[in-house]
């Protein structure tokens, strides 16, 4: 019998093109106000001269657009489960004259060899995606073996919103739920685990009111 995630795999793909196709032209327009913390985690970025980034869940290419004219000697990649964001991504991308290898595949199957010929990134960067993904656990093992020693894993998604007005926070889950879209605890404990298992760093920092949550972990160097 298949497993959960093998089952999974073509079914995000279709998922996630079937609900972005129709909204690929206006997906960053409206979710501006709400995807809160994405140029917070850009900025603490700090690229060092061609270091190499994937974002994983790259979208519609507004984060590695924002990175690549930053930092323009890094290398650049890009995987996403839905081709019609790839699309916007790569005329983006082309409009901003920034380079970038964009791929697609789901995040849970990750493979940096397979996928683009890479040996790991320096570093690795999933937002507002873990939210959404079939295992998110599988997803940060996957994104946490991509990256090499000494690098780092960042993550930005949404929290539980335990310190928001419950009203908010209710009317919050129940719209994102609408969309498969909702906390997923075991992100936090994963990364957890993960640098405890490699001997790294972990850091959590809170966004207006655990609206969001930054992860950040940090690998040892070999």
């Amino acid at each position: 019998m298949a497993s959960s995630l093998e089952a999974g795999m073509p079914d995000i793909r279709q998922r996630m093109a079937r609900m972005y196709r129709p909204q690929k032209h206006i997906y960053d327009l409206t979710r501006r106000y709400y995807l809160l913390g994405r140029d917070r985690l850009i900025a603490g970025l700090d690229l060092e001269r061609d270091q190499s980034l994937l974002d994983l869940g790259c979208g519609t290419g507004r984060n590695l657009a924002l990175i690549g004219v930053r930092w323009p000697h890094a290398q650049l990649y890009g995987l996403d489960a839905a081709q019609p964001m790839l699309e916007v991504a790569r005329a983006r991308l082309r409009r901003d004259g920034v380079r970038a290898t964009l791929a697609h595949g789901v995040a849970e199957r990750l493979d940096a060899a397979l996928t683009f010929g890479s040996r790991g990134f320096d570093h690795v960067m999933v937002s507002y995606c873990l939210s959404m993904v079939d295992e998110p656990a599988a997803a940060i093992r996957a994104a946490a073996g991509a990256v090499r020693p000494g690098g780092t894993l960042h993550v930005i998604d949404f929290g539980d919103m335990a310190r928001l007005p419950r009203w908010f926070a209710a009317l919050m889950r129940a719209w994102l739920a609408r969309f498969r879209v909702h906390h997923r605890p075991e992100v936090a404990q994963t990364l957890r685990q993960i640098a405890q298992e490699r001997g790294g760093s972990f850091a959590e920092a809170e966004i207006a009111g655990r609206y969001a949550l930054l992860h950040r972990l940090r690998l040892p160097a070999a």
